[in-house]
């Protein structure tokens, strides 16, 4: 019975001494491995010499990992028998610690890899959105600079015929100006301050067409408050309107904005294009509405042309919370 307590005590100790060893091998191989990987970040860079860099991490640790594998086996082997472990052993332990240690470090070189591209894809993202958002910003903030010489043109032609109207002309561009200023950072604005805007600019427009142009506004009054639009995204098409179609006294360009289907801000307009080249360009507008759309919302524009009339239709947003 006494030789069976000693011999249950004798596997216990070995038991303990195998945990307590095994336990030094672990913390060991980590923190010399994690110094080992932040050593040679800083002198090896993976993106630059990917191969170079792992087949020295692997070799390096591996290195590392055997001495430490070895190096406390002898120690805990001399503390605990009083004798050193014969050739046999060692050959034994070496070739279990290269088994453990190659899937080991596979598995650490696949983590890596995995939070680095996972890193790198955010990354990608979060410059790709603020790309769109620096191309959105720029869309939102500009009026066609010739909007600006030729409005300038027509009021100075109207302080010398008739200031008053020359005041209301002023006021009115004012009030185009202002609204570019106030609502160039927004990516949403209430399509009846869309609007308010629009009567202005419209304003200014036939002011300076005169009979060449006609444009009809018909949109309810009891229009809700919580439809919005991407700002200066009518004004753009009412600007394409006249920037590619042909426009005259003899067949002035009609331009219709109204609400279809409840849920949808339309712009009609008589199709008379210019020349081809003309033709080409008037995709640039709508493109960037687009863009500015697929930005905000899955949904997006409904365009129309026959031999008559030309239509884009904006769906009106809303904001929930």
């Amino acid at each position: 019975m006494e030789v069976i307590n000693i011999y249950q005590d004798i596997w216990q100790l070995f038991y303990l001494v195998a945990f307590i060893w095994i336990f030094t091998v672990v913390v060991l191989l980590w923190y010399g491995n994690k110094f080992i990987f932040n050593f040679l970040n800083s002198r090896i860079s993976w993106l630059s010499f990917p191969s170079r860099r792992f087949f020295l991490q692997l070799l390096i640790s591996c290195f590392y990992s055997l001495i430490c594998i070895n190096a406390t086996y002898y120690l805990f082997k001399i503390q605990t028998s009083l004798t050193a472990p014969d050739p046999g052993q060692i050959f034994v332990l070496n070739i279990y610690g290269l088994l453990f240690m190659i899937p080991v470090l596979s598995v650490n070189f696949s983590v890596y890899f995995m939070m680095q591209w996972k890193k790198a894809h955010l990354q990608s993202d979060e410059l790709r959105e603020e790309n769109l958002r620096t191309q959105l910003h720029s869309l939102r903030m500009q009026l066609d600079p010739h909007f600006l010489f030729n409005n300038l043109n027509v009021l100075s032609s109207f302080i010398e015929k008739d200031p008053k109207i020359a005041q209301h002309f002023l006021d009115k561009f004012a009030d185009v100006y202002r609204y570019v200023l106030e609502y160039k950072k927004e990516e949403l604005v209430p399509v009846n301050i869309e609007l308010e805007f629009v009567d202005a600019y419209v304003y200014l427009l036939k002011k300076r067409f005169r009979e060449q142009l006609k444009i009809e506004i018909d949109i309810p009054s009891d229009l809700s408050d919580d439809y919005y639009i991407p700002p200066l995204s009518l004004q753009m098409l009412i600007e394409n309107a006249l920037k590619h179609n042909k426009v005259s006294v003899q067949n002035p360009l009609l331009i219709k904005v109204y609400i279809e289907h409840g849920t949808w801000l339309t712009v009609r307009n008589t199709f008379n294009p210019r020349l081809e080249e003309g033709a080409k360009a008037s995709k640039t507008g709508l493109e960037n509405i687009r863009r500015r759309y697929a930005y905000l919302t899955a949904l997006s524009l409904k365009i129309n042309q026959d031999r008559t009339y030309f239509t884009v239709s904006l769906p009106l947003l809303e904001i929930t919370d």
